[in-house]
């Protein structure tokens, strides 16, 4: 529509006539300076009136692109437009983000979601996207084979977060970007800022010709040619948004969620929040696992956003609108039987008020199911519910919430029966001990309250300051717990890499122990399952009497292209990609998490897979063991599980940006794959400049490698410089007394000698 009309509308106008006129204006005789004057100013507002018109016409067509990071939190803002009138928006790829949730709004202020990824080219930087729309005004793409330098051009987007800019230019050039680029960009002079990318770049007959994508500096950029385009809209593959969000989804071969809502996980807490399709807000969220024989218990802790919410745990559930549910209500504990879709099908068993209920913290539901339909329901360690129903005896187990406000749960289990507490009665009383006077079972006696008041004002200060010495104290027996915690997540790491047969050390768990000491929340053991499961998943799906290497083939289209499992392009410094347990439930990491995770796959699978330390990059080899009574090595499968895919030593070399030799192909030992993921955290916490984490990891690298000189000295240096002098001081005698004559040791003499004048703390 565009296009058509400004055809017409220019050859009779404008730009066009606007030019021509000015052409025979300047060169009739007779007319002085200041009619030539009013003549130009007339044009001129006849060239922005038409200008304001095309930019009104093409401004419906385009659109914010509103993403999230990693973490769910709000991200960037970026450009793209209509170009199908049945809901298919094209933008650059980087705009909507590697497995990201994001969402299209139009200058009428209209929001979709997504429902698809048709198509995307990364080395074009070009993603295209339904949406649930129809008759939208598309923009016509232009031939970009045709454009010219100097060519008058203009854009609309969103720079700076300022919807809908418009801003007017002219084509530079048409060039490489590098020397033997087959596939050049169009040069734009034309403002170009953060959300600029994916504006669309017109032509004055209302023609895309170019797609923003780079900022080179001041008003000059690049734009991807919309011939690119056009050929990606002839290539689609629709990647529904199901498989699409990887990041934070709830594994699907363990949970269903049931009556819409949403689920998300993180680092072991499941999060639900909005309003399920159920009455009152019900969503429930069923998990995959075999049901267990009564009798049998289940648990979870849970904690609300907010105590006029309501979430718990859900069991003999059918799948759909039948099931019990225990959980808080307005700070009430609750037993409810639905038997069907509203409140008139629903029966309350029993609701009461507890003290042992903490509002607005983490608080642990459990049930047990007895035989007969007996059901004893327990809140922080306190039986509340003990009772019979018989109406549904069987089903499946999981979690539930109500009403708008979110809810939090972690640590969810069910067994036959929970273990009891391992605590000694004799370590349990020097607990109480170091607790101090009081504990909650005690009480003032009349004398002693009468004593207090009879004090005065001042009695109760006093209280309030022995309570805040409480605290404090509290504070600093938790610190105490969580560096228990660190030490025995420390020893247990370096005993699982102390073996000498490499085979016996189990690399996945030991990779899942350095996300322990980041990750309390999270079962260590759950994630040997969940990988055993993708496993078995995998192997279903392989061909039948298929080789190695056609197995081999089949697990790295299942894991990367069925399953979504990718690097992370947008997020690559953050932590959380080098924690195993979130690389596998957002399916996003690093090189290495991601080999880690394709290695113990494929032994799983019985193929013969280790890990590759490249120079900066890390990947996975498979390699057939030799044959028989030959000198020959056996065939060698390169993996790049970054990419996604097998590459050859030619594509290794590319991705590290070096020469490789054999000695490069060797495989990693896997106690130095575990150090070379220690390392890159250390940088991560020295980015973020957080002295804490880069402890912990240097400990933990340490008690790996106790030899690591470097190592050593760069704690000794953080010690020093938070004020910790004697644990400094011990790091610092130990690398003079390993290496005594080695003149790198002055600067540690130096400090030592320092220390040693000091009164060195204990710490």
């Amino acid at each position: 529509m565009v296009s058509k009309f400004y055809n017409r509308r220019f050859l009779r106008s404008g730009f066009f006539l606007g030019g021509l006129l000015l052409c025979l204006v300047c060169s009739l005789p007779g007319k002085d300076d200041n009619s030539t004057s009013l003549s130009e100013l007339e044009l001129a507002k006849r060239d922005a009136e038409d200008f304001e018109k095309l930019a009104k016409l093409v401004k419906p067509s385009v659109v914010v692109v509103e993403s999230v990071d990693r973490l769910g939190r709000e991200g960037g803002r970026g450009t793209g437009f209509v170009v199908r009138k049945d809901g298919v928006i094209a933008t650059n790829f980087h705009v909507i983000g590697e497995h990201r949730d994001f969402a299209i709004r139009f200058a009428d202020g209209k929001s979709y979601r997504p429902q698809s990824i048709l198509a995307v080219d990364r080395d074009r930087d070009l993603a295209l996207i339904k949406i649930d729309a129809k008759n939208l005004p598309a923009l016509e793409l232009g031939d970009s084979d045709q454009i010219d330098a100097g060519q008058a051009i203009f854009a609309l987007g969103n720079p700076l977060g300022y919807s809908h800019s418009v801003s007017r230019g002219v084509v530079a050039a048409i060039r490489e970007l590098e020397e033997g680029d087959e596939k050049p960009m169009v040069q734009v002079a034309i403002p170009i800022e953060p959300g600029s990318s994916g504006s669309p770049t017109l032509d004055l007959d209302g023609k895309v010709i170019a797609i923003l994508a780079i900022k080179s500096g001041g008003a000059m950029g690049f734009g991807i040619p919309s011939n690119a385009l056009k050929n990606l809209l002839a290539k689609q593959d629709p990647i529904p948004m199901r498989k699409w969000l990887t990041i934070g989804a709830l594994n699907d071969l363990e949970w269903e969620s049931v009556m819409a809502g949403s689920w998300k996980q993180r680092a072991g807490v499941i999060t639900a929040s909005g309003l399920g399709s159920g009455f009152g807000g019900r969503m429930l969220c069923l998990s995959h696992a075999a049901p267990i024989p009564i009798p049998c218990e289940l648990e979870v802790e849970v904690r609300l956003e907010d105590e006029s919410g309501a979430a718990g745990l859900v069991f003999h559930a059918d799948g759909e609108d039948r099931h019990y549910g225990f959980y808080p209500t307005n700070g009430s504990l609750r037993l409810t039987r639905f038997d069907g879709p509203n409140v008139f099908s629903w029966s309350i068993l029993k609701t009461l008020d507890t003290d042992s209920y903490n509002p607005g913290e983490w608080n642990r539901l459990r049930v047990r199911l007895e035989k007969e339909g007996r059901i004893i329901c327990s809140v922080n360690g306190q039986v509340l519910i003990d009772l019979v129903d018989q109406t549904l005896k069987k089903g499946r187990i999981g979690l539930c919430k109500f009403r708008a406000p979110a809810a939090e749960f972690r640590k969810f289990r069910h067994s036959k029966r929970f273990p009891k507490s391992s605590v000694s009665p004799a370590l349990a009383k020097k607990i109480r001990q170091l607790s101090g006077s009081l504990n909650e079972n005690s009480s003032p006696s009349k004398k002693d309250l009468n004593y207090l008041v009879n004090q005065g004002p001042m009695a109760s200060q006093a209280l309030l300051d022995h309570a805040s010495e409480l605290e404090r104290k509290a504070e600093r027996t938790r610190k105490l717990s969580n560096d228990i915690r660190e030490r025995i997540i420390i020893a247990d790491l370096a005993s699982s890499l102390s073996h000498e047969n490499e085979r016996s050390v189990d690399l996945l768990r030991s990779a899942l122990l350095i996300a322990r000491l980041d990750n309390k929340d999270f079962e260590l053991e759950s994630y040997l399952r969940k990988t055993q499961r993708i496993a078995e998943k995998i192997k279903s799906g392989f061909p039948e009497k298929a080789s190695g290497e056609e197995k081999l083939q089949s697990l790295v289209f299942q894991l990367f292209q069925e399953m979504g499992f990718h690097g992370s392009t947008l997020d690559y410094n953050h932590r959380s990609n080098s924690y195993l347990n979130e690389v596998i439930d957002d399916r996003e990491g690093l090189p290495i998490t991601l080999s880690i995770l394709f290695i113990e796959l494929a032994n799983r699978l019985d193929l013969p897979v280790s890990g590759l330390g490249l120079p900066g990059h890390f990947i996975a080899m498979y390699r057939e063991p030799d044959p028989k009574g030959s000198d020959m090595k056996g065939k060698e499968i390169l993996v790049d599980p970054f990419g996604g895919k097998i590459v050859s030593r030619k594509d290794a070399a590319n991705l590290t940006g070096s020469r490789l030799t054999d000695e490069d192909f060797k495989p990693a030992p896997k106690k130095e794959i575990i150090s070379r993921m220690l390392r890159n955290l250390i940088r991560s916490a020295e980015q973020d400049r957080d002295s804490s984490a880069r402890l912990r990891y240097l400990d933990a690298l340490l008690a790996i490698n106790p030899k690591d000189k470097y190592m050593r000295a760069m704690r000794a240096m953080i010690l020093y410089a938070e004020g910790r002098s004697a644990k400094a001081l011990e790091d610092i005698e130990r690398l003079i007394k390993e290496n005594p004559d080695s003149p790198e040791n002055a600067p540690l003499r130096e400090i030592r000698d320092r220390l040693i004048e000091q009164a060195p703390d204990s710490n």
